[in-house]
């Protein structure tokens, strides 16, 4: 091995992908392409080899060749099984009467198959938790901990236990196996026990320091490739992030006529909707701690793979091709540069930590057809008023920053005792430890008028705010052109962007609202803008794998020793030994 490839195993050696996205979204089948044994197996889409018709197929020739050379199979860490873990923790017993809390009954078939394993792997694990004591103790090493985990997790039979427990819960409906197990998970974090739902602090990254045990013990194994399947809390999202430079969230996206081809065998359009609200709606307060949100996983995401493919049983070709890009950009960092897409929502990405909103900071750029940026936006406060952010409910109360507020939120007392009454004991407070207390104005109009009402909002929305850029700057016309946003546009939006004629809206977060179905499938269809999932990395992970370890020109003397020598006019030299021209 020569000291570049040592330098490159830096990135290469060690990888841990994890996967987020809604249900039927397709993070296990990308988790079970990444474990097959070889790349040939994989079956991934061969590229041209000459006559390109454009730079997009010149980056996937070069990126498919990286990949085949240098494939290494990825070690799935499943989520579900480490729930099941927890689960095996208490008795057979106890199971049957959550289940029953639950209105959920197995089948008897499938009770007597589970109920003898659900006991052997419950004395298993009793005898792995007796062990963690001793080694906490010092009568037990860590390396025998570690060999002890990895037995259990992957050499017993709790992957299998754990399919057959969801197949169970299946037979009874989809919907029950899902939210049981999203039941489950809730609990963990909230109480440290799979079946009792009450919050106490301290056990939110239970599941996550559990995972981190095992890819503690692969790592010992040398397998350094590694999945988990699927993340569903962003703070444990967050938990690997803060641990390992290496590690990477992919949210995988699909459009809902998609997901709901995959998920209907066993529920019903209403049930689908349950599901997504269970996993996609808003949280607050404590919920964060314990409460999956899928939403705001795919928000802090790393890299996006829209799986466009209608059925598992497709060729999948593209998200093959997306998997081959990234993994080899992961490894080897910069062979390739970004895509137009990548390149605006990229500039979005970073427009949005410009936002002073307090609920939710988004992005947005507006380009022509030929991806030139004409204006950047954010949600934001017009210009001349002052943020949310940078306003403080202890300078409304006393009076000491009148151009912060308007007059009516200076003079309106009923207005100012609500929102003071809100934060009464946060004034004197030690848990703030010097932090600032702005405050929402639209959560507080709407708590006087009783109501959910977007007009109250402060904040321009990041797509109005760069379509009026261009107004007022004398700006050209954008008919034709593309939107890109870090969120999907309102109605509100939507109807502007229809107006102005932008053909394609890239966007990454889908918006809660019926702007698709009311606005943009509105009209004739030669008029309408296009919806884009985008896909692609960005945030610190589009300068983590487009910024290279070296210039490649270095890097390639430094392989072969290319080199260009220099000849004097007319004179004759002898040509340069090795592969120097």
């Amino acid at each position: 091995m020569n000291s570049l490839d040592t330098l490159f195993q830096l990135r290469s050696k060690f990888i841990v992908l994890g996967l987020t996205g809604r249900t039927g979204s397709g993070c296990s089948t990308i988790a079970k392409l990444l474990s097959q044994e070889s790349f040939s197996s994989c079956q991934f889409p061969a590229p041209k080899a000459t006559h390109f018709e454009n730079n997009e197929e010149r980056k996937y020739n070069i990126v498919y060749s990286f990949a085949k050379e240098n494939w290494t199979q990825f070690t799935t860490i499943k989520v579900s099984s480490i729930i099941t873990s927890f689960v095996l923790d208490n008795s057979f017993e106890s199971f049957q009467e959550y289940l029953t809390r639950e209105n959920v009954k197995l089948e008897p078939h499938y009770e007597s198959e589970i109920k003898p394993l659900f006991n052997k792997l419950h004395t298993q694990k009793k005898h792995l938790n007796s062990l963690k004591k001793e080694a906490r103790a010092e009568q037990y090493s860590e390396s025998e901990e570690k060999l002890e985990v990895y037995k259990f997790y992957f050499d017993s039979e709790l992957n299998i236990f754990s399919e057959l427990l969801k197949t169970a819960l299946a037979h009874h409906t989809i919907k029950s196996r899902t939210t049981v197990f999203q039941g489950f998970g809730s609990n963990i974090r909230a109480s440290g026990n799979a079946f009792e739902s009450g919050f106490t602090a301290g056990h939110t990254f239970m599941l996550a320091e559990q995972i981190n045990k095992i890819i503690k013990s692969l790592r010992d194994r040398g397998q350094g490739h590694i999945i988990i399947d699927s993340l569903r809390n962003p703070l444990e999202a967050l938990f690997f992030k803060e641990r390992y430079s290496a590690f990477y969230i992919l949210a995988v996206n699909a459009e809902n006529k998609y997901r709901f081809n995959r998920l209907h065998n066993g529920l019903t359009r209403n049930d689908i909707d349950d599901l997504d609200k269970a996993e996609y709606s808003d949280i607050s307060g404590e919920q964060i701690f314990h409460k999956q949100d899928i939403k705001t996983c795919i928000q802090i995401s790393d890299i996006y793979i829209h799986n466009p493919d209608s059925d598992e049983g497709d060729s999948l070709e593209s998200i093959k091709r997306q998997l081959v890009k990234y993994l080899t950009l992961i490894q080897h960092p910069g062979l390739i540069t970004p895509s137009p897409q990548e390149r605006c929502m990229q500039t979005a990405y970073t427009a949005k930590y410009n936002s002073g909103c307090i609920s939710r900071q988004v992005g947005a750029v507006v380009t022509d057809k030929y991806f030139s940026i004409k204006a950047i936006g954010w949600n934001n406060t017009a210009e001349g008023q002052t943020p949310c952010l940078l306003r403080d409910v202890r300078n409304l109360k006393d009076n000491t920053d009148k151009g912060a507020f308007s007059k009516y939120e200076l003079e309106n007392n009923n207005f100012q005792l609500k929102v003071i009454e809100a934060y009464d004991g946060a004034f004197t407070s030690t848990a703030l430890k010097g932090r600032s207390l702005p405050f929402c104005f639209k959560s507080a109009q709407n708590c006087i008028d009783n109501e959910k009402n977007q007009v109250h909002t402060r904040s321009l929305h990041a797509e109005e705010n760069a379509f009026l850029q261009i107004t007022k700057y004398g700006g050209e016309g954008i008919k034709g052109g593309r939107l890109f946003t870090t969120a999907s546009p309102c109605e509100l939006c939507s109807k502007k962007a229809f107006q102005l004629g932008i053909k394609h809206i890239h966007y990454i977060d889908p918006y809660p609202g019926i702007a698709q179905e009311q606005i943009l499938e509105s009209g004739t269809k030669k008029s309408r803008p296009k919806l884009v999932l985008f896909e692609g990395a960005i945030g610190r992970a589009y300068h983590q794998l487009y910024e290279p370890v070296m210039a490649y020109k270095d890097e390639l003397k430094l392989l072969l020793g290319i080199d260009y020598k220099f000849t004097e006019p007319n004179k004759t030299s002898e040509a340069p030994s090795g592969a120097s021209l």
